[in-house]
C-alpha cells in the first residue's frame, strides 16, 4: 500500500465524517500496511487537531468563496492537503500538492482539480512566505 492509497483512505474517512455518516473508522484500517496505516491515521489526527485553523486557512486561500460552499469531497481533500502540507515537514510541498491534485482529479473531476490546485498552491506560497516551510 502506497502513501497515495493512504491519502485516499484518509480522504474517504474525512469525506464520510463531513457527511456525518461514518460509524466505525477501524473497518477499513485492517487493509493498510503498518507504515501506511500509521501515515493515514496520523494525517487524520493532525487534521482533526487543527481543523478550525485549517478551515480558516482554506477560507483565506479560497478568496471569494467559502469552505461551506464546497462539495464534501473537495472539503475532505483540502482539509487533508492543508494538514499534510503544514504538519509533515518530511514530505516536500510539491509532492503533497501534486498528490492531492491528482486525487481531486480522480475522485471529483477536472473543475475540482483546478480548484484544489489553486487553493493548495496559494497555501504553499503562504507557508513559504511565512517561513513555516521551505520549498
Amino acid at each position: 500500500m502506497s502513501r497515495r492509497e493512504s491519502r485516499i483512505y484518509a480522504m474517504e474517512i474525512i469525506y464520510q465524517k463531513e457527511l456525518e455518516t461514518y460509524e466505525n473508522e477501524t473497518q477499513q484500517i485492517s487493509s493498510l500496511k503498518i507504515k501506511d496505516e500509521i501515515f493515514g491515521n496520523t494525517l487524520i489526527e493532525k487534521m482533526e487537531e487543527d481543523k478550525e485553523n485549517i478551515v480558516d486557512n482554506i477560507n483565506n486561500c479560497l478568496m471569494e468563496w467559502s469552505f461551506t460552499r464546497l462539495g464534501f469531497l473537495e472539503r475532505s481533500i483540502l482539509l487533508l492537503g492543508f494538514a499534510e502540507m503544514k504538519k509533515f515537514q518530511e514530505i516536500p510541498l510539491n509532492v503533497s500538492l501534486d498528490e492531492w491534485v491528482d486525487i481531486a482529479k480522480d475522485y471529483c473531476g477536472e473543475d475540482a482539480k483546478k480548484l484544489v490546485n489553486g487553493v493548495l498552491n496559494n497555501y504553499k506560497n503562504i507557508l513559504i512566505k511565512d517561513k513555516i516551510r521551505v520549498e
